[in-house]
């Protein structure tokens, strides 16, 4: 017979919610296994995780690889989560930082052909407002495609040099 559990009796996690948290530490162990090498040898883990995790950066991927993380999901249960979960969040918002300089600077490229260097919205120096110029110039000529391509190229890259300079980047 079921009794109706009290106020003060604690049911067991639902089967659904036991997978959710399983499939979360398999998340975390797949991203504990792409950490760069610097990042994981600064990791504070238990011996037989840290050989399960070098075991798996060896690995290809395959039904053997699988089998590993979900060994390794089940031994992060003992670890500190959140401690070993900071780093890859950590990574993950320098690589979207990186990305959006990245598009900014995209952006930033198409708005110097279509408008002039001087239509970027920061102050440029001499020599790069007429780099940026010659570059433009060359961009928009038609006579020669690679050349064409060649300077779009090197307008984005003068941009991306200077946008780390500029506030708010």
């Amino acid at each position: 017979m079921s009794r109706k559990p009290q106020a003060d009796d604690e049911l067991p996690p639902s089967k659904s919610q036991r997978k959710r948290e399983h499939r979360a530490l398999q998340t975390l162990a797949e991203a504990l296994i792409a950490l760069p090498q610097s990042r994981f040898r600064k990791l504070a883990l238990a011996e037989r995780t840290r050989e399960a995790l070098d075991l798996a950066r060896a690995m290809s991927a395959s039904g053997a690889r699988n089998r590993q993380v979900r060994l390794i999901a089940h031994l992060l249960e003992d670890e500190d989560i959140e401690a070993l979960a900071r780093p890859v969040t950590e990574l993950s918002a320098q690589a979207r930082a990186e990305t959006a300089l990245h598009h900014r600077a995209e952006r930033l490229r198409d708005v110097v052909l279509e408008q002039g260097p001087l239509a970027l919205g920061f102050p440029l120096g001499a020599a790069d407002s007429a780099r940026l110029t010659e570059l433009r110039t060359e961009a928009l000529a038609p006579r020669d495609a690679a050349r064409a391509r060649h300077a779009r190229r090197e307008i984005y890259r003068v941009i991306l040099a200077l946008l780390p300079a500029q506030p708010g980047t």
